[in-house]
């Protein structure tokens, strides 16, 4: 429909997503990128005036350095990101693939520069991208592939806090959550009734995937997306894929079907490293207790040579022993706490404040904690019941943390009204606590009220979230509370 020949009356550069442009994507997005790049050399040769595979060798590049967080690769392939614009700016202006391609590469750079705290060149990139889209959409209103990217930049501006609206106005962009994620299901259904767009599923679900587990309230949504997914064979060789498939199983309380996929993933040379799906294995053996889930954060560690996830990943191994009655294993691990990685993401901030602390965890408590996240919510609750509360709990954090795990967990077992009472008795008391236990938790009752169709009640929790002196993971139970916030302005 929107495929130009490749040769124009002004000899531009054209726009052709062929076949083989289509089979490099598909393998680039499973992080096959040396036989996506194959596929590349091959359709430069053969159809010269095609700029698609530039945009797809962004791609590589893009991915890259998103999963390795290298900087030195970061710095390599910045410069060549310069060429691949200089090559899409001569392409056809009347094609819808020109401002669109051009949108694709400042954007995926705009993300790239945020692991490298460039934000200044990213608030730029992000910027120019959408006002290339805008452009395009109405130019072009029914080219589909345009509604990706605005439905990513319409959901992230919905989820920025009230206190960061100069970011909004910086970056010029306008947009709520539901809008956002109602463009990128426009191309996903498109994806699946029509071929011409059947490469954009996956990419689709990705984002879908990861839209309603962080921003949405209806958790068990993302199951309807693993239906589609597993519909297609070729997702189960695709580590993305099985990133997605795997969160979205360990956010809905189904951690053994999350350890059995993660454990059982594609590997070899064909596949670009992905480390982290090491760290989300570890993870995941950590909740349910196994006894080797340290060994896949050591993976992590030595393998991965990029920024984050490095202090969370040796918290983890510290609680791995601590949990398993091995204290001065717990001491040797939570110190490499403070000597390794940095502070950028909200769980290293968190791992460094527990080693700053120089305090160990209670151990029923934690334990609680780890089964909770597992999905194990009978065990998680008898860690807290079975033995009188005064036996175990030492401070007044202690008592805070066992009403919200109670409330954490009666609430995701179904038992809501339980959770709402222990949630209310964590605000109540904690509300000016350093601690995240009253913000997520007048969080999850903005969730509940919201489901409940009490908006004024959600309205209420939601901004008390916001408002609460918590220092732990501040960005993003913010984050997750503006997109409550504005899912509840916005209903129709």
């Amino acid at each position: 429909m929107f495929v130009l020949t490749y040769v124009t009356v002004s000899g531009q550069y054209t726009y052709d997503f062929n076949d083989g442009c289509r089979e490099a994507y598909s393998k680039i997005i499973s992080l096959k990128f040396e036989a996506g790049q194959k596929l590349i050399d091959q359709e430069k040769l053969s159809h010269p005036q095609n700029n698609i595979p530039y945009l797809l060798e962004n791609y590589i590049y893009f991915l890259k350095v998103f999963i390795s967080e290298e900087e030195a690769l970061f710095e390599e392939l910045d410069e060549k990101k310069d060429d691949i614009i200089d090559r899409l700016e001569d392409g056809d202006e009347n094609s819808p693939y020109y401002r669109y391609c051009l949108a694709q590469v400042n954007l995926q750079w705009a993300v790239a520069r945020t692991k490298f705290k460039e934000y200044v060149s990213a608030t730029l990139e992000i910027n120019r991208a959408y006002r290339l889209l805008e452009d395009n959409k109405e130019d072009f209103p029914n080219f589909l592939p345009n509604n990706i990217n605005l439905g990513l930049l319409h959901t992230m501006i919905g989820t920025i806090p009230d206190n960061y609206n100069w970011v909004k106005r910086m970056v010029g962009i306008e947009g709520t959550v539901d809008e956002g994620v109602n463009e990128i299901l426009a191309v996903l259904n498109e994806s699946i009734e029509n071929p011409e767009f059947s490469h954009y599923k996956a990419e689709c679900l990705f984002y879908l995937s990861f839209i309603q587990m962080n921003l949405m309230t209806n958790k068990s949504k993302t199951l309807d997306y693993i239906r589609i997914i597993e519909q297609d064979k070729s997702s189960m060789e695709n580590p993305m894929a099985i990133y997605a498939i795997a969160r979205i199983y360990m956010s809905n309380g189904m951690n053994d079907k999350a350890i059995d996929l993660l454990v059982n993933r594609p590997t070899g040379v064909e596949y670009f490293p992905f480390y982290y799906l090491d760290y989300l294995t570890g993870l995941a053996k950590l909740h349910r207790l196994d006894d080797d889930a340290n060994k896949y954060f050591f993976k992590y560690v030595i393998n991965f040579k990029g920024i984050n996830y490095i202090k969370d990943a040796y918290q983890k191994v510290a609680w791995h022993y601590f949990v398993h009655g091995n204290t001065e294993k717990y001491k040797e691990y939570i110190a490499k706490v403070e000597k390794y990685g940095n502070t950028v993401v909200d769980a290293d901030k968190q791992a460094e404040r527990e080693a700053e602390k120089d305090n160990m965890p209670n151990y029923h408590l934690l334990r609680a904690r780890l089964l909770f996240d597992g999905g194990y919510y009978q065990e998680a609750v008898e860690d807290l019941t079975t033995e009188k509360r005064d036996n175990f709990l030492r401070n007044e954090e202690d008592e805070l943390e066992y009403t919200y795990r109670l409330g954490r967990i009666y609430h995701e077992w179904g038992k809501i009204n339980d959770g709402i009472r222990y949630y209310e008795q964590t605000i109540k008391e904690g509300s000016e606590s350093e601690t995240y236990f009253a913000a997520n938790a007048a969080l999850q009752l903005g969730k509940i009220y919201e489901q409940q169709k009490q908006y004024d009640l959600a309205v209420q929790y939601y901004e008390a979230a916001q408002s609460m002196e918590n220092k732990e993971y501040r960005n993003s139970i913010n984050q997750k509370a503006k997109a409550g916030l504005n899912r509840v302005e916005n209903r129709n």
